[in-house]
């Protein structure tokens, strides 16, 4: 059961670069936090209470059939290791990793449709998919949630709407975020103003991780603050607005490096791919902030020795997680970045072996 979600080297949909508007977008994605009436929040719950809705939920996921179908992956009889890997993926979140009691994630076949069951709240519902998506997603997770919604009782309240565990998520429940490449901002030195204005509207800003994480590889998370005072719809066009705007600064300012600083784009780029083809040892920051120059190259066609789809596996075989699973062996913090590296430096050596031609390989040989 478990085993078929714990590949590896399978891009999840939210990472195979196949969506609209991907070169800035990596993702999308909608979330909906539902509790069920007369139940405690996790938090505070006993065991026995985190059972009994681990169970009603898990119940209604296998035997509804206007839902589609879900696998649940239940967290108690995972490995820490095997824990960590569906954070990386992001089909979970470390606050689900690092509860305790019965809880678990529901997966669709494509783990594009996910839904974490007894983390902060009873359900968070969330649709994730490649490039710039929202209005298809929630489209779809409205009719789950209605679904779900006819078979088991939601904690409402007709003044604060939807109750939540974190009241900065009432009301609609709903979070609508976007994972952004945007090194044409930051290089440009453009990023500070462009985030504050999209803070004056309502929008928060994340690191690659998520929430309390740090910035790295020019990767931003964009996401709505307000949950209550209005409809999900009018809180979908708000963000969406603002989003597209963020991805019109962003390829203003590609075009400006495209133009104005080209020489200097082209050797920040091929340093980059120079120290990841020889490095010895290589963290994780390191790694996103490297190949997020490769990122921009091939985006502005600069750079044509990957292509994105191979700039991605290697971005998620890079994670501590995958990298021991790919291995298939646990590893110390000074083992996973010499394993990373060696990673990284076999997946490029490999890639350049195959871009060679016919007729080069002749010369080696006659050589």
């Amino acid at each position: 059961m478990t085993r078929s979600f714990l590949d590896a080297g399978r891009l999840p949909a939210w990472f195979n670069n196949s969506g609209p508007d991907s070169d800035v977008v990596i993702s999308s994605r909608i979330r909906l936090a539902r509790n069920l009436v007369h139940r405690t929040f996790p938090y505070h719950a006993s065991a026995d209470e985190r059972k009994l809705v681990y169970n009603e939920v898990t119940g209604i996921l296998s035997n509804e059939t206007k839902l589609p179908h879900f696998e649940v992956v239940d967290f108690c009889k995972l490995e820490k290791l095997q824990q960590q890997f569906f954070v990386e993926k992001r089909v979970a979140s470390p606050d689900l990793m690092n509860m305790e009691g019965q809880r678990g994630v529901a997966l669709d076949p494509t783990q594009r449709i996910n839904i974490m069951i007894n983390e902060e709240d009873h359900l968070r519902i969330q649709g994730l998919d490649s490039g710039y998506q929202p209005e298809i997603l929630w489209e779809t997770l409205n009719k789950i949630d209605d679904t779900l919604g006819r078979k088991l009782r939601f904690a409402f309240d007709l003044r604060r709407g939807f109750l939540t565990c974190c009241p900065t998520n009432s009301g609609t429940g709903l979070r609508i975020s976007f994972l952004m490449h945007l090194p044409g901002l930051v290089l440009t030195k453009a990023i500070d103003a462009v985030l504050q204005g999209a803070s004056q509207m309502g929008i928060s800003t994340r690191g690659f991780f998520g929430e309390h994480s740090e910035v790295v590889g020019n990767f931003f998370q964009l996401s709505n603050q307000a949950t209550m005072g209005a409809h999900e719809c009018e809180f979908l066009s708000a963000t969406e607005k603002i989003i597209c705007e963020v991805i019109k600064h962003e390829r203003e300012a590609r075009e400006r490096l495209c133009s104005e600083a080209r020489l200097e784009i082209t050797d920040k780029i091929y340093r980059a791919y120079g120290i990841l083809l020889h490095a010895r040892t290589l963290s994780v920051a390191e790694c996103l902030n490297l190949t997020s120059a490769l990122r921009l190259g091939i985006n502005i066609g600069i750079f044509e020795t990957l292509t994105i789809e191979e700039l991605n596996r290697i971005t998620l075989l890079s994670m501590p997680a995958h990298l021991q699973i790919f291995r298939k062996k646990g590893l110390d913090e000074t083992e996973i970045s010499v394993a990373r590296a060696e990673l990284v430096r076999e997946l490029l050596t490999k890639r350049k072996r195959n871009k060679r031609s016919p007729r080069s390989e002749e010369k080696d040989l006659c050589s």
